[in-house]
């Protein structure tokens, strides 16, 4: 064969029946890695990219269809695309979401998760899931993260997918119609335009991840780019035909890339700005590498294990991340490794089914045989709409039953335990925030600058303290100041750091403490500091609260892995900066931990225990004592440790419920009644003052 036979050969060619099965071959391994990432498996830690390769192939494979239509009739049907859409997406999902509904009326509390999956259910159908997460993300990232919320929390990533469907047709209508006024080439004219657009939605990508990194992680703008980099790759493929060699090279490159990115986890920090590059590039150089004849990399994409994955990837990823996070509601904590997988392996075979009984029936994929249930394109898009429309009422009703039994003496007692949380002056917080989101002090009495103060300094677990130290200071004259914030442990920041152009909120709040304290001294006024934090999360402790090691949770993991540098170099030195000024100082030591929420936990029978043991508490407290005892030794005068365990723990348990009080509002901050009746170890520090 010569050599311009063989690239004639290897020439791309558009037909609705050129069925690609590498491409389904990459679903199939991006899905099992997203599954593997969300099961929390370990090895899997790098594979959440996964989802932007799904995202890279959505762009390539429906501009791919569109053109062809183009190519071969001048025009394209938008009324039997949208059909396509329809009968492709909305049967499984509907079946998924109405699944997801009827567990979560069994298996899901009232007072919390019942009614955020019932919400999501209405986006999901209204295809703004993304949307809808985006608004609550402060809600489902920090306190609020009840065991069971976020139920369809990966239903975002198929919004802005949905969304895309949406937008594409409009590009491609200007296109049109701009090739026709100019008489320009209308590949050309969509190549120009999705480049600039790429480059506009990394703009923002890389903006949003420092001001605003929910919406970049949600919003389809900020996501934009990698469905754009399909439909260039789509344009390009089309008039560019590569030499096979040049080919197997992208294939390798690709294929390099999805392992090095899974043995070395890109950061998550800010994802996607430019990061999410790394994985669009794999997805496009395994995609050209296909172009034509077989590569290398082709032949392991067609690997029938991958092919067999992708062909029912949407029905699985539909599946795996409710039943874990129901799984986690009945568990009210992360189940065992060996169910999570399990759980995920059950996901698969409702895909299974759902592929040959539901997808099949109303699509058929490639050149396959028609489906059972074939509808006129508007019908098909009628019947849709008023499906969703349905499902989305199903879910507004779902929501009056959730939030009529939390109405319930049961469940307003527990929603009442659930709320037991230290409350601040409304100047410090904002009205949907608990804890303190903007760095500065907070006035917790009315401050006389002739009294001695007290400075509470730290995370959530200084935070906690604060009813405990209101009451130590009743009816005595003495200020008592908060510099707290969520996941924000005490430290002196290098302030000659060259990063400094947009310092942390957690940062900046510390210098604003440390000045606050040495300003008091500079004048002379009588001051003690009181230290607490969270320690063992910052110096990579493994905690006993199980939902600490949630697999569901997104915002906290990226940003413990922001602070931690800041911690191991700023909190020692904030004890030697504190004992060089001769401030007195007291210590939180480390408050124990449930595994579970201790109101949901305590509010009925459970098949596990609501407490933790004594023993594994103190061995896990163990190091962190020590390191705090030689952090102390840098103080002045005579620091003091205080240290509530001594009457939250006995000989055999740290309990969540202690003379009919229940100890914690969730699994590891204590309940502002527990933490009132704990005034005595904050009584010697007032004294101190006077």
């Amino acid at each position: 064969m010569s050599q311009a036979t063989a690239e004639a050969v290897d020439a791309p060619k558009r037909t609705r029946l050129n069925y690609r099965p590498d491409i389904d071959g990459i679903r199939g391994a991006a899905a099992i890695g997203v599954m593997g990432y969300h099961a929390n498996v370990p090895g899997f830690e790098g594979t959440f990219i996964g989802l932007d390769l799904f995202f890279v192939l959505s762009g390539f494979v429906i501009t791919n269809l569109l053109l062809n239509e183009y190519d071969r009739s001048g025009t394209i049907k938008w009324g039997a695309f949208y059909a396509r859409r329809a009968r492709r997406l909305i049967p499984a999902k509907i079946t998924m979401l109405v699944g997801v509904l009827i567990l979560s009326y069994f298996l899901l509390t009232p007072v919390g998760a019942q009614q955020e999956t019932a919400r999501s259910v209405a986006a999901a159908a209204g295809f703004v899931s993304n949307i809808f997460f985006w608004q609550i993300s402060g809600e489902v990232e920090y306190f609020a993260h009840q065991p069971g919320t976020g139920v369809l929390l990966h239903t975002w990533s198929l919004s802005v997918e949905e969304q895309f469907y949406l937008i594409l047709p409009i590009l491609l209508i200007l296109a049109v119609a701009i090739s026709r006024l100019l008489r320009f080439d209308v590949r050309r004219i969509l190549l120009v335009a999705c480049l600039g657009l790429t480059a506009g939605s990394v703009y923002l990508a890389v903006a949003w991840a420092e001001s605003s990194p929910e919406a970049a992680y949600y919003l389809p703008m900020s996501r934009a780019y990698e469905f754009l980099l399909g439909v260039a790759l789509s344009l390009v493929v089309a008039k560019v035909t590569l030499p096979r060699w040049i080919r197997e090279i992208l294939g390798i490159v690709g294929l390099a890339i999805v392992v090095y990115a899974v043995i070395f986890p890109l950061s998550t920090v800010g994802y996607p700005n430019t990061t999410a590059l790394v994985p669009c590039a794999a997805a496009i150089a395994l995609v050209w590498a296909g172009c034509g004849s077989d590569t290398l990399a082709t032949k392991v994409l067609k690997f029938p294990l991958f092919v067999g994955l992708g062909l029912v990837s949407y029905g699985w990823y539909l599946w795996h991340w409710p039943l874990l996070v129901i799984g986690e509601s009945v568990n009210l904590a992360p189940p065992p490794l060996a169910i999570r997988i399990g759980l995920v392996l059950l996901a698969l075979g409702i895909a299974l089914l759902s592929y040959r009984y539901i997808e099949g029936v109303f699509y058929a994929r490639g050149g396959g045989a028609a489906p059972s249930v074939s509808f006129k394109p508007r019908n098909a898009i009628l019947v849709g709409v008023t499906a969703m429309a349905t499902v989305a009422a199903l879910g507004g009703g779902a929501l009056a039953v959730a939030r009529d039994q939390s109405t319930s003496d049961k469940w307003t007692q527990v929603q009442a335990q659930l709320d037991d949380y230290p409350l601040m002056p409304p100047v410090c917080v904002k009205r949907e925030d608990l804890i303190p989101q903007r760095p500065g002090a907070c006035n917790l009495t009315a401050f006389d600058a002739d009294l001695p103060t007290i400075v509470l300094w730290g995370d959530s677990h200084a935070w906690m303290m604060i009813p405990a130290a209101r009451a130590a200071i009743a009816n005595r004259d003495v200020n008592l100041v908060a510099f707290v914030m969520g996941s924000c442990p005490p430290m002196d920041p290098d302030r000659s750091a060259t990063d400094r152009k947009r310092p942390l909120d957690c940062v900046v709040n510390n210098e604003l403490a440390l000045d606050y304290v040495g300003d008091l001294v500079e004048r002379g006024r009588t001051v003690r500091v009181v230290l607490g934090a969270s320690w063992e999360i910052y110096r990579g402790v493994e905690s006993a609260s199980l939902m600490t090691r949630r697999a569901t949770e997104l915002g906290q993991p990226r940003y413990l892995d922001t602070i931690q540098p800041y911690f191991e170099k700023g909190t020692p030195k904030v004890f030697q900066t504190l004992g060089r000024l001769g401030v007195p100082v007291d210590v939180i030591a480390p408050t124990a931990e449930l595994p579970r929420s201790a109101p949901l936990c305590l509010s009925g029978p459970r098949p596990y225990s609501c407490d933790s043991i004594a023993a594994e508490i103190s061995r896990s407290e163990a190091s962190t004592r020590v390191w705090l005892a030689g952090q102390m030794g840098r103080l002045a005068g005579k620091p003091r440790l205080i240290d509530v365990n001594k009457t939250i723990c006995d000989d055999v348990y740290c309990r969540a419920e202690i003379d009919d009080t229940i100890a914690y509002f969730d699994d590891d901050h204590l309940s502002a009644t527990m933490a009132r009746s704990l005034k005595g170890y904050f009584k010697p520090t007032v004294d101190s003052v006077l």
